[in-house]
């Protein structure tokens, strides 16, 4: 198979992928937050920096080095693998030891045997991580997709019984839980490599040397996208938490849901053409023009239908996080472009440059941060947007010096479609407030409609090259 069709492949079944898993994770959610309440989404939003940064520590950087290693054998997939799990025991043991620090820090003793529980997942998710890594690196996502989705659905049915069994926050543990392991199995069980009773010191020494400070970034970066819910959880109400980790949980999901995408399908994919420097940097400029063409009308579009969606999908008790949702929509739009620029770092092997990289937003971050925080909960939302274009200027400044592509380009790249978004995002809240008496069904599938035929309108007016590759891509698979 060519490249070029690999690729469109790729996008396709990551798409199915990503679609099919975060539409039954979404549903799921829906449902919890109308059985449960702020309370309890607080609870787990509290404890969420301290799983994101244990799954850095467990991954530590090795299933990128494992896909951008050319001629990876058994002795590079095997070692990985006991690396991996030897460091999820570690990181378990930390956390199951310090679970009453971190309970007693947002005084909810809850949290001592949630964190001990949830935790499991860190070993769980280690006994797959080659298997997930060897599909990725051989661009196989419909096999990607077969593996995760059985596990999801399993883990919403339990989770969503558990919620009307009155288990409460556990409902929510027990979704992820049974999600993580069912993936695991099935990753293993049609997975045709296994590891053997092999590892060497060599390939762990390069791999680590490469990963370690994927893995430190990785960490710095996890921190501090977490950090407002440690601030909110620590001098808020459990209830505001609850509110934000809606909003956010909303706006990450149809962030990370495209950007996840091309980002999963176009690192191997530059992996492959790291020697060709002229073609890599038209590829990338394709990607991140396609990219932000998709995900600006979401973001813009769900911000101008955020209050009848909440009120329709979650009821009136959960509108205060309508406006935080909104904020977020701003920051989470230039998600994909900060993702390209990282993963271009990563193809060329500068681990280095990216923990500096990322040291540099984190002090503009906490700075930002300090200011924002004297202004309360919307005062720290609106810092995300601030930091959230500073640390796009300093992404393309290190990543154009790689693919000569500068930041000042793609910025000139991106500024029509963030225009016609915006646009496009005007409409679509006019009609809410022409509509606002009518019921939000209607509402949604007007102004929704109306915005989404404008944008297409707009777009082959303007002959979009964007829109006519998506249209493409279409096309070749019907």
């Amino acid at each position: 198979m060519s490249l070029k069709k690999q690729t469109l492949s790729g996008i396709f079944w990551t798409f199915t992928e990503t679609f099919v898993l975060r539409g039954l994770s979404f549903i799921a959610s829906v449902i919890l937050a109308r059985l449960l309440g702020p309370t309890e989404f607080g609870l787990v939003g509290m404890i969420s920096v301290f799983i994101a940064l244990g799954n850095s520590f467990v991954d530590s950087g090795l299933s990128a080095s494992l896909i951008r290693t050319k001629n990876a054998d058994n002795e590079d997939y095997a070692t990985v693998f006991y690396l991996n799990l030897a460091l999820s025991l570690v990181v378990y043991g930390i956390f199951y030891l310090t679970a009453p620090l971190i309970a007693a820090f947002f005084e909810q003793e809850l949290l001592e045997l949630i964190v001990r529980v949830y935790c499991l997942t860190f070993i769980i998710s280690a006994f797959s991580a080659v298997q997930l890594a060897l599909l990725n690196k051989r661009m196989k996502f419909k096999q990607v997709m077969k593996c995760k989705v059985p596990g999801t659905i399993l883990g919403v049915v339990v989770g969503i019984g558990m919620g009307y069994s009155g288990f409460g926050v556990w409902s929510i543990v027990g979704m992820f839980m049974i999600t993580q392991l069912g993936t695991s199995l099935m990753l293993w069980l049609t997975s045709s490599w296994s590891p053997g009773w092999v590892f060497s010191r060599k390939k762990l020494k390069y791999h680590y040397n490469f990963g370690y400070k994927l893995m430190l970034s990785g960490f710095i970066d996890t921190f501090y996208k977490n950090v407002y819910k440690l601030i909110i959880g620590k001098f808020f109400a459990v209830q505001e938490l609850g509110y934000y980790e809606r909003a956010h949980s909303f706006n990450y999901q149809a962030v990370t849901m495209f950007t996840s995408i091309i980002s999963k399908v176009s690192y191997p994919l530059l992996s492959k053409i790291q020697d060709q420097k002229e073609r890599i940097a038209i590829v990338y400029r394709q990607l991140i023009q396609f990219s932000f063409f998709v995900i600006a009308p979401i973001m813009l579009g769900a911000a101008a239908l955020a209050k009848p969606l909440f009120l329709m999908i979650l009821g009136d008790q959960w509108l205060p996080a309508v406006p935080l949702f909104q904020i977020l929509c701003l920051s989470g739009m230039f998600y994909p472009v900060h993702a390209f620029n990282i993963n271009v770092l990563k193809v060329y092997g500068r681990s280095d440059l990216f923990l500096k990289l990322e040291l540099i937003k984190k002090a503009i971050i906490t700075l930002s941060i300090l200011i924002g925080f004297q202004f309360g909960i919307y005062g720290l939302v609106w810092s995300s947007v601030f930091t959230s274009l500073i640390s796009l200027m300093v992404n393309t400044h290190y990543s154009s010096r790689m693919i000569q592509y500068t930041t000042l380009q793609q910025l000139g790249d991106i500024s029509l479609t963030l225009v016609k978004a915006g646009l496009m995002g005007g409409v679509m809240w006019g009609i809410t407030l022409v509509l606002h008496n009518n019921s939000q069904l209607l509402q949604l599938v007007l102004a929704g409609a109306a915005g989404v035929l404008f944008y297409f309108l707009l777009n082959y007016a303007l002959r979009s090259p964007q829109l006519f590759f998506a249209l493409d891509l279409i096309k070749k698979k019907n």
